[in-house]
């Protein structure tokens, strides 16, 4: 692309060039009667000749890109009510409160001193029988089983049989009753209960009594002392509540952010013709061969002259 737009400056400025010159080459210069020599001093006038050149443009194909429309079909969304069908009646789940126990752990009372068990470890003296003699009777002399190998011969018949398994194909008939059930689906028309609107039966409200026994217990813990026992006493830290001010800096006035619903303009695609000419021109420069004449130099054969010199003595 550089290159293009390189090209495309230095054929500018060359036109601009040769319009510059051919204006130029175009005026005239008036002649007075100083132009037209001196014929009394000088025989001859000297005469210069205005030489014009000849700009030649050649042009130089380059390539480029052309851009071709090629349509595709773009898919667009169009969003549709979906229909759930809902069980008519439908149950509703409520949320009823209900009593819970909760249970509190009360301190266990433990007496005291209390006995506690240490296991010591000590010494138990299992008695150990000593080893003694034990005489068992063996007879003499006793026998001695040792294993000599020999060779055995083992008769083979000659020429003996080999069985080889040869795979062959069984036929197997499996009987069939004639003439057999062939099941073939047929479609039908099915048809499927709509649910339509139909009338609800809806309970109204209405006045219940409710029955109040005055006077009623009503349980109410009471704070007592418990008395936890201690081992040794020790002091313990209780740390005291100083009331103390806190600052709090409150600006005036202050800002209030208020929420105000903004209309808020929501594109929405939709299928766009564009108007497209089939076919279209394509306008393309081919390149094409320039003959272009190269000097090279020709050899002419030149005939040499003999000349006899002839010396009269």
């Amino acid at each position: 692309m550089k290159a293009f737009i390189f090209v495309s400056a230095l054929l500018v400025c060359c036109a601009l060039a040769a319009d510059s010159n051919a204006k130029e080459g175009k005026k005239q210069e008036k002649r007075g009667l100083s132009d037209l020599g001196n014929y009394e001093g000088h025989g001859h006038n000297h005469y210069t000749e205005n030489v014009k050149g000849v700009i030649v443009e050649k042009k130089i194909p380059v390539p480029y890109t052309v851009e071709k429309h090629v349509p595709y079909t773009v898919e667009n969304r169009v969003p549709y009510e979906v229909k759930v069908p809902v069980p008519q009646p439908y149950t509703v789940e409520k949320k009823v409160p209900y009593t819970v126990k909760e249970y509190i752990k009360v301190p266990y009372y433990v007496p005291q001193p209390y006995e506690v068990v240490k296991q010591i470890p000590y010494e138990v003296q299992v008695p150990v029988p000593r080893p003694y003699e034990v005489k068992v009777h063996v007879p003499k002399p006793y026998t001695v089983e040792k294993k000599v190998p020999y060779p055995v011969q083992v008769l083979v018949p000659q020429p003996y049989t080999v069985e080889k398994k040869v795979p062959y194909t069984v036929k197997v008939e499996i009987p069939v009753p004639q003439p057999y059930t062939v099941e073939k689906k047929i479609p039908y028309e099915v048809k499927v209960p709509v649910y339509k609107p139909y009338t609800v039966h809806v309970p109204k409200a209405y006045h219940v009594t409710v029955e109040k026994h005055v006077p009623y217990a009503v349980e109410k813990p009471v704070p007592y002392e418990v008395k936890v026992p201690v081992d040794k006493p020790y002091p313990v830290e209780v740390p005291k509540a100083v009331p103390y001010t806190v600052k709090v800096p409150v600006p005036a006035p202050y800002t209030v952010e208020k929420n105000v619903p903004v209309e808020v303009e929501k594109p929405i695609p939709y299928e766009v013709k564009v108007p497209v000419d089939r076919p279209y021109p394509v306008y393309k420069e081919v390149p094409y061969p320039v003959e272009k004449e190269v000097p090279y130099p020709v050899h002419v054969p030149v005939k040499q002259q003999e000349y006899q010199h002839q010396y009269k003595w």
